[in-house]
């Protein structure tokens, strides 16, 4: 679980610093936003991932011959 929280931080960091340098003092705060961010888009992926699958991926309607 420490590893995958690890990744997690480590990747809102390389974004983060897209927009705030390391050695600034809001670093620290964009990088939980992006985190809590990531940690949403995760969580409705997870939750609605039968919908979407079924959306982006309809069964075929043409019957075997």
């Amino acid at each position: 679980m420490g590893w995958l929280i690890r990744i997690a931080i480590a990747g809102a960091g390389v974004v983060a610093g897209w927009f705030v340098p390391r050695d600034q003092l809001g670093y620290t705060i964009m990088q939980f936003v992006v985190l809590l961010l990531l940690i949403l888009v995760v969580s409705v992926v997870v939750l609605y991932f039968s919908k979407l699958r079924s959306f982006f991926i309809r069964p075929s309607t043409k019957k075997p011959d």
